[in-house]
């Protein structure tokens, strides 16, 4: 919702401020006064390229400043040009002019000449029928099975793929298999092979070690437990002495010549294991050698290089089985494929039905328009799915055809309708699609050639827009403003050679004049603010 305009040097405006009702809001004033402009400063957050012409002054600059509120939060858009530069921000922070632009697409849609988007685009015709028809759930579907369909779609064009190379593919997968099934290790067997490695590699040092400490702390005449078992009594007599001291410590060498014999015998099992064998080591080392060589070649351990086998063995077999897989695959697509179909089918009926309906509901909306003869079409061109060409919107083509004129045939809207015909197509289709989005839509030219009974109808499709909806008007008929919660008058001066134009919200004894303008110009008598009056009254609600 737009909350608050603000425009500074935008051709004949100085400087404007001001504040919009979040339901409909309606500019008027004379013809020249400048009520377009308005809708030309919003559009600067939407065109880059700014006229030198549109800048109010030589030296002055250029600046458009709109707050948005969107449920609990707030934009500011604001943009400022000179001669030169530009600059665009939101919130504050200097944006590119693209960010800008996308912001302000999310939040405004304005209608009027050249500015008919929505109507333009044929994409955007199929999402309004569909939101017509309240297609959401069918459309869910589809894209669902879509999304699968494309799924199994991409996994065999990756069979395939495999499939193609699939002699040397196996040959090389075939290799690394056997490659690391030649070093016949499992999980931990690296570490064992170490292990082994280090004994063997170190016999001599081992047995020569272990027969020195077995001799010096154990068997000879003066090791330390013989000497150990000579003091003992002298470290008790001392400890008589001196318990305090000695208390702890003469537990701790009892202990240790308790440890003596036990520590002797384990080294004693650990020679008499040691026996050498100079084709076991080299054994050993070969397979360590080996299994380094892969595990630098692969960037792997051992579990890795186990795991990556595996997966391998795993690949082989899809690939010896490879016209199986794809006969599978070409099974599970053509199965898949049968269920979008039905899905597709369902959407196309459910379109087709709903379409009739609707063309006869906006044809019927355009003669209470003065557009009586107007033929409104909503056009499907049936398209058959194919696996390789399917979408998750559907495969029929869309799109609203239109003539206004008796004996023309219906041609495509983007082609043949005229911006005032546009502008009252988009009123009557966002009156029969009210929804709960709290856009802004901007109309302009939506009046034009219309008048009477005619302008009272556009008056209360504005009004029901608005309901849910921000809506912003130019108009110069008294049916129109007199539905407005918010009425804007434009007015323009002439002064110091220059022309300045002027809008500010009206009170309501303001809008009884200006509605009383509308009506009959200039002269205006208490006959014409009465008959105001009644139609403010009247369309009040």
């Amino acid at each position: 919702m737009l909350v608050y305009l603000k425009v500074e040097n935008f051709a004949v405006v100085e400087k404007v401020e001001l504040n919009f009702s979040p339901n409909l809001n309606v500019l008027t004033g004379e013809t020249g006064a400048g009520k377009s402009i308005l809708i030309g400063a919003v559009n600067q957050f939407l065109n880059k390229k700014v006229p030198e012409t549109a800048i109010r002054g030589e030296d002055n600059t250029l600046v458009v400043e709109a707050m948005f509120s969107a449920g609990d939060d707030e934009f500011v858009l604001r943009r400022e040009v000179n001669k030169k530069r530009s600059l665009c921000f939101i919130n504050g922070s200097v944006v590119p002019f693209t960010q800008l632009k996308e912001k302000a697409e999310s939040l405004l849609n304005i209608y009027g000449q050249n500015e008919h988007i929505f109507l333009l685009n044929a994409t955007n015709h199929r999402i309004y029928l569909d939101e017509f028809c309240r297609n959401q759930l069918l459309l869910n579907e589809l894209s669902e099975e879509y999304n699968h369909l494309r799924t199994l779609i991409e996994q065999l064009g990756q069979l395939k793929k495999k499939g193609e190379n699939a002699g040397e593919t196996l040959e090389y997968i075939t290799f690394q298999i056997n490659e690391i099934n030649d070093l016949k290790m499992e999980s931990g067997d690296d570490t064992r092979l170490e292990q082994r490695s280090l004994i063997l590699s170190s016999a001599e040092e081992i047995l020569s070690r272990t027969h020195k400490l077995i001799g010096d702390l154990y068997q000879r005449d003066r090791s330390v437990y013989a000497v150990i078992s000579e003091n003992l009594k002298n470290l008790d007599f001392l400890k008589s002495i001196y318990p305090t001291e000695l208390e702890n410590l003469t537990e701790e060498m009892r202990n240790f010549y308790n440890l003596l014999p036990e520590l002797s015998s384990t080294l004693s099992n650990i020679s008499g294991r040691v026996d050498f064998s100079e084709d076991e080591l080299n054994e050993v080392s070969d397979k360590l050698l080996r299994l380094n060589r892969l595990k630098s070649r692969y960037k792997m351990n051992l579990e890795q290089l186990l795991h990556r086998r595996d997966e391998l063995l795993k690949e082989r077999n899809l690939l010896a089985d490879m016209d199986f897989s794809l006969s599978e695959k070409q099974k599970e697509i053509e199965k898949e494929f049968l269920v979008y179909k039905t899905v597709n089918l369902k959407l196309r009926n459910c379109r087709k039905e709903k379409a009739i309906e609707l063309s006869k509901i906006i044809e019927k909306e355009l003669s209470s328009l003065e557009m009586s003869k107007a033929k409104f079409l909503v056009r499907i061109d049936e398209v058959e799915p194919d696996p390789d060409t399917v979408s998750e919107k559907g495969t029929d083509r869309i799109e609203f055809y239109f003539s206004s004129n008796p004996g023309q045939s219906p041609g495509k809207i983007r082609e043949i309708a005229s911006g005032g015909e546009l502008s009252r197509l988009m009123l009557v289709l966002k009156s029969i699609l009210r929804d709960d989005s709290n856009s802004t839509y901007i109309f302009d030219e939506v009046d034009t050639g219309i008048g009477g009974k005619t302008a009272e109808f556009v008056g209360e499709k504005l009004q029901r827009i608005a309901e849910n909806n921000q809506v912003i008007c130019i108009s110069h008929l008294p049916q129109i403003a007199s539905f407005a919660d918010s009425h804007f008058l434009v007015t323009k001066e002439f002064k110091k050679n220059q022309t300045y134009s002027f809008v500010r919200e009206l009170s309501q004894e303001e809008r009884i004049q200006e509605i009383g303008r509308l009506m009959v110009g200039s002269d205006i008598n208490d006959a014409v603010l009465k008959a105001a009056q009644n139609l403010l009254d009247k369309n009040k609600k």
